[in-house]
């Protein structure tokens, strides 16, 4: 009676076949992968099948009550990715019907066939009572053949030291070590979309960004192979990279429709393709799910806070999400009237969704851009304050966003001068997206503005890493060895790169007293656009070589720059060094730290300083910076 009662565990229904006992589902034989959640819901709709299993049913199994999630969202997931694999639809939906804020209903004919297990028990009752009654050295013959067939059921379902693999001629999983996200395709036929494809491409990467393995190519890499005719093996032999994702997007009002694929490097192949088709309000949600199902597929093994930050986007406003893609595009762009107008996308997008977490990031990142003395010299006392506000928003309404965190880092750095907890933050900003180049960089800044040269090379060789085609990531670099006063580590490095960063060649050969070749490379450096920077550093070297009238000149054309524009007082400060007008020189130091200069944060570091070091004012204006001990 008992072996009649035993569970039909193989439920088909089309071409697919549903394993309740193995929880593997499979198309034409074809094995399936599906989250085990999204399995649940499958096997809870196929056992009851043509009735209605509703939310609270879902909920009691799926997620117990001393389970913390967001139950509509990971519900939401789980049914999507079922889909997905189905190939089902929630508008015509052929296998799973929603019933609205109610639950779900299988619709389809299913049928039942026992499993193995039970087979062999309904076989063995049929047989004829004879069988048994077979002379005792027959069974003595069966027993061994018996135990060997067990033993090699056993090795190859436990697939022991790789049995089963090499019976049925499979290749195991590759190890992924590095993957690249290329710059998704504008199938829209619109070339005005293109901001739209790259907005996308970006949140994907630092989606995928978020874990620790593997490592995840940085945007500024990617986007160099926007519209490349290279192979995807020649990209990823110059990327150092094990898979690549490429893909589609096709963006028609309020729909969007998103293809990827995921190929392998060596061997070559296609591990995994998907087809998403979204409303728009999904679009972050949608890219949780492509990150999810990328890291399964290529068999990264989450920490359980990875996978929660892979489940935490939310709904946005579309006006919102596409005045935040708009921003980004003219953010890339770089000059003061783009960054400007990423500014005002970036605070439309807040405005339509005050909750939206990236955006306030963004907009902080670009107040301070256009406060640094390297940039669009806007007084830092006006954009810093923005700058933190900003930030400070983004890590209240996504506090688990890494973008959110390095803003709040950057400010807490350059404007409060609260060295331990921005080092927290930029510490958190790594630990939420370990993948985020830029973070590595500045925080490697940060390190050695505080004399931890070992610690700083080691930020910069990592993000390079991440970063390895961007050549302002190889010149941060040169810079941070510079600061650490290895000159000539700093001139081979600048110089592999020409024209890109003669100024830093300049300072570096100041630092070695080699004046004309100082000199030469920052007036090759003002030959494309006199700057303040450049301007203020070859009057230093002109005053250092002795040309006293010239290096006077340029001073007199910065005072005039400066009636104009806000103007850093640290580079009035390096100029009068060259002059050897220390009392000069620390006057201007005075107005900087006076002003929050951002530059102000290397004033132990900046080897263009040096000749203050013994100065007492110098040495009181250290103090009152507050540097860790």
């Amino acid at each position: 009676m008992g072996n009649q009662q035993r569970t039909q565990t193989v439920i088909r229904f089309g071409s697919f076949e549903a394993d309740l006992h193995t929880q593997e589902l499979r198309r034409s034989g074809t094995l399936l992968r599906l989250p085990s959640q999204s399995f649940q819901v499958l096997q809870m709709l196929l056992e009851r099948r043509g009735t209605l299993v509703t939310r609270d049913e879902l909920r009691a199994v799926l997620w117990p009550s001393d389970t913390f999630v967001d139950f509509n969202h990971g519900l939401h997931a789980a049914v999507n990715r079922l889909r997905e694999a189905l190939g089902d639809s929630a508008d015509r939906p052929r296998w799973i019907e929603t019933l609205p804020r109610r639950g779900y209903r299988f619709i389809a004919p299913v049928e039942r066939s026992p499993d193995s297990a039970e087979a062999a028990v309904v076989d063995h009752q049929k047989r004829p009572k004879a069988i048994f009654q077979r002379r005792g050295i027959a069974i003595v013959l069966l027993v061994p053949i018996m135990i060997g067939a067990v033993a090699a059921a056993l090795l190859l379902g436990l697939n022991v030291r790789g049995w089963r693999d090499r019976v049925f001629m499979r290749s195991p999983k590759p190890q992924i070590q590095a993957l690249a996200v290329l710059p998704l395709t504008n199938l829209s036929g619109d070339p005005d979309q293109e901001y739209f494809a790259d907005g996308m491409t970006e949140t994907l990467i630092n989606e995928l960004g978020k874990v620790s393995k593997p490592r995840v190519i940085s945007r500024q890499s990617i986007m160099q192979y926007k519209g490349s005719k290279k192979t995807l093996q020649e990209i990823a032999r110059e990327l150092s990279v094990d898979v690549v994702l490429e893909g589609t997007v096709d963006r028609s009002g309020d729909r969007v429709r998103v293809t990827v694929r995921l190929n392998q490097v060596s061997p070559e192949g296609q591990l995994w393709s998907n087809q998403y088709h979204r409303d728009i309000r999904d679009l972050m949600r949608l890219q949780d799910e492509i990150a999810s199902a990328v890291t399964d597929e290529i068999q990264v093994k989450l920490k359980p806070q990875e996978r929660d930050r892979l489940t935490s986007s939310r709904a946005v406003d579309p006006e919102a999400q596409d005045d935040f893609f708009r921003g980004l595009q003219f953010r890339r762009k770089g000059s003061e009237q783009d960054l400007l107008t990423a500014i005002n996308y970036f605070r439309q997008a807040i405005e339509k969704d005050p909750n939206y977490g990236p955006a306030y990031a963004e907009l902080s990142d670009v107040y301070i851009d256009l406060g640094n003395p390297q940039g669009w010299n806007h007084a830092p006392k006006e954009s810093l304050p923005l700058a933190k506000a900003a930030a400070t928003r983004a890590v209240e309404v996504n506090p688990l966003l890494g973008e959110a965190h390095f803003a709040l880092a950057q400010t807490l750095e350059l404007y409060d001068w609260n060295w331990s907890e921005a080092e927290r933050q930029y510490k958190l900003a790594l630990e939420l997206s370990p993948n985020y180049a830029r973070a590595h960089v500045e925080y490697g800044r940060f390190l050695q503005a505080l004399g931890r040269n070992d610690e700083a090379m080691k930020q910069m060789a990592h993000a390079v890493g991440l970063n390895p085609m961007d050549l302002e990531t190889r010149v941060a670099v040169g810079f941070v060895t510079y600061a650490a006063r290895q000159y000539d580590s700093a001139i081979s490095q600048l110089n592999a790169y020409p024209g890109l960063c003669d100024f830093g060649l300049g300072w570096s050969y100041r630092g070695k007293k080699m004046y004309p070749e100082a000199i030469a490379a920052l007036e090759r450096d003002l030959v494309h656009a006199r700057e303040p920077l450049p301007l203020a550093s070859l009057a230093s070297v002109y005053g250092l070589a002795g040309r006293t009238r010239e290096a006077m000149k340029l001073i007199d054309e910065l005072k005039e720059r400066s009636r104009q524009h806000h103007v850093s007082a640290s580079l009035f400060a390096e100029a009068y060094i060259g002059l050897g007008e220390k009392d000069e020189a620390m006057t201007w130091l005075e107005r900087a730290y006076e002003e929050h200069d951002q530059w102000m944060v290397y004033i132990k570091a900046y080897p263009g300083w040096d000749a203050l070091l013994s100065e007492p004012r110098f040495q009181a204006l250290v103090r009152r910076m507050n540097f860790p001990q």
